[in-house]
């Protein structure tokens, strides 16, 4: 292992808050060799056959610059420019990494400004690679895909592709649509669009991108209302894929007639009425499985009286019988949503570092690497017990 010992020291001149991320260090340089994937990443290594140039030795090539830009999204650090302010006194980090000292925010910011498609093409690659070596979502039989999306509200106008769209919580402003596909927690497939894009339109080119990776065709699609709509319906129906997704309870309201007797009681705060098979959209003319939802919210009072949302369940699929089972298989997407908090937190997603829509995409590539590493390293260490734990408790008496 290129990390053989791990020694933590601290004292009053030289304390670090970063000691512990040496043992997630030797975890992405020992464990996942994440710097060798990262070495078919040629950003740096353009060719000249006709006159070539020479240029000197760079001490930050591509596979550096790489890991240690996934090393600073681990450690917390919003910007590049709080990369020399927050981590000029480390000393023994960089040396894990194999690197001299971290690099200045104008390197890493040229360095993402030189991405292209075909390297974006080459990151995938390595997400890809990752996760088939050591993620779940390449082992299941029925893998259950979540797709999602969320919208990056940006700084400035002058970001390339930046245009005011669907925004609903920051109307106005300028913005980018993230769609991601999720299977076992880990992110399989992502697409950055332009925030005048709807991000229902990616639906079929995420599924179509996750069925060609994991190459298999027993998939199961959950999504929410944003994605429902008659050409994505028709579209998984035709593929041979089961899915289920949210409607709008309007819609499903206009096309059938509802019974207010029928509501069951599945909790103190939810009731369920099961249609059966009833009609969804228009342009779908197959039948599908419906089930209403009416749920209550407590902190939201509306003139003395406590708030009931109601929505639709649309579904196809054929191994869950009675309705609270569809009911609760949908409800476990509401874990992806807690991905889109991590990502935008501790992972600053958010903060997009380039000017250009190329560069805020490779970034967006390298924060679900360090996701899906980060998200490995607690499957394989921190969630294992016994004896197959590779940290081993000691014993102190």
């Amino acid at each position: 292992m290129q990390i053989k010992d791990i020694e933590l020291r601290f004292d009053a001149t030289t304390l670090t808050k970063y000691g512990l991320f040496a043992l997630l260090t030797w975890f992405l340089v020992d464990i996942l060799h994440l710097e060798e994937r990262f070495k078919i990443v040629t950003v740096k290594r353009r060719r000249n056959r006709v006159k070539p140039i020479k240029r000197r030795r760079c001490p930050f090539p591509d596979e550096k610059l790489c890991l240690s830009i996934i090393a600073t999204i681990l450690l917390g650090i919003k910007r590049f420019e709080n990369v020399n302010v927050l981590l000029h006194n480390e000393i023994e980090l960089p040396k894990l990494l194999g690197l001299p000292r971290f690099f200045e925010a104008t390197t890493a910011r040229n360095f993402i400004n030189q991405f292209t498609l075909w390297h974006l093409r080459q990151l995938d690659r390595v997400n890809t690679q990752l996760l088939t070596d050591f993620g779940e979502s390449a082992c299941q039989d029925f893998p259950v895909l979540d797709i999602d999306s969320t919208t990056h509200s940006l700084e400035s106008r002058k970001r390339e592709g930046a245009v005011p769209g669907f925004n609903r919580k920051n109307k106005g402003k300028p913005c980018y649509q993230w769609s991601v596909g999720f299977i076992r927690g880990e992110a399989v497939s992502q697409n950055l669009m332009f925030g005048s894009q709807k991000p229902s339109i990616d639906f079929k080119d995420l599924v179509q991108d996750v069925i060609r990776r994991l190459d298999t065709p027993n998939l199961v699609v959950r999504a929410d209302t944003a994605y429902l709509s008659g050409s994505n319906l028709n579209f998984v129906i035709e593929n041979g894929l089961q899915f289920i997704v949210g409607a709008p309870y309007k819609w499903i309201a206009s096309n059938n007639s509802i019974d207010e007797s029928n509501w069951t009681q599945y909790d103190d705060e939810t009731r369920i009425m099961d249609l059966g098979q009833a009609k969804v959209v228009s342009k779908c003319p197959c039948p599908l499985r419906v089930i209403l939802i009416e749920k209550e919210q407590k902190p939201i009072k509306i003139r003395g009286r406590k708030r009931h949302i109601r929505y639709g369940i649309v579904s196809n699929i054929g191994f869950f019988t009675d309705a609270a089972s569809f009911y609760e298989f949908y409800k476990e997407r509401q874990t992806i949503e807690n991905f889109f908090k991590e990502s935008k937190n501790p992972f600053n997603a958010g903060k997009l570092p380039s000017q250009k829509f190329r560069g805020n995409q490779a970034y967006l590539y390298l924060v679900i690497i360090a996701y899906n590493c980060f998200s490995i390293f607690k499957k394989s260490i921190c969630h294992q017990t016994g004896t197959a734990n590779l940290l081993k408790q000691l014993e102190i008496s």
